[in-house]
């Protein structure tokens, strides 16, 4: 996917490159067999709110750019070389062989929270019987 970032003016600034999949090729049972992801549910999130706001804590967010990249592949998948690389890998394979996950692939979100959940449980954290995306110390 190619995009054409501009400034606030509409001039060209850069070009940006990024490889994403066709989910929609991908074979049940043969490229992914779960694509399940919890999500966090809305409750969790205004009880969570109240708290701070009545307790007069400071909340913080955090936006991981690019989080959904950041999860291994449980499955082998190859996807094809796009076309505008293939003239530059053309004495090698056609295909790549993926080893982490993409914009695209239908088991992304679950991978990402697989991810997470690993981190999470390392520095202590703990998974709450209420909302299983709310974890505790």
């Amino acid at each position: 996917m190619f995009k054409e970032k501009l400034d606030r003016h509409g001039k060209h600034v850069k070009f940006k490159a990024r490889i994403v999949t066709q989910g929609f090729l991908q074979v049940p049972g043969l490229d992914f067999t779960e694509t399940f992801s919890s999500v966090a549910r809305f409750m969790t999130l205004q009880i969570f709110l109240v708290l701070t706001t009545f307790l007069d804590l400071e909340l913080h967010q955090v936006n991981v750019v690019g989080a959904y990249l950041q999860g291994d592949l449980d499955e082998e998948i190859y996807i094809k070389v796009p076309d505008e690389l293939a003239e530059k890998y053309r004495n090698r394979q056609n295909f790549w062989r993926l080893r982490k996950t993409l914009y695209g692939l239908k088991q992304t979100g679950q991978q990402w929270k697989k991810c997470l959940h690993q981190v999470m449980t390392k520095l202590g954290f703990t998974c709450t019987i209420a909302d299983d995306c709310l974890y505790a110390l």
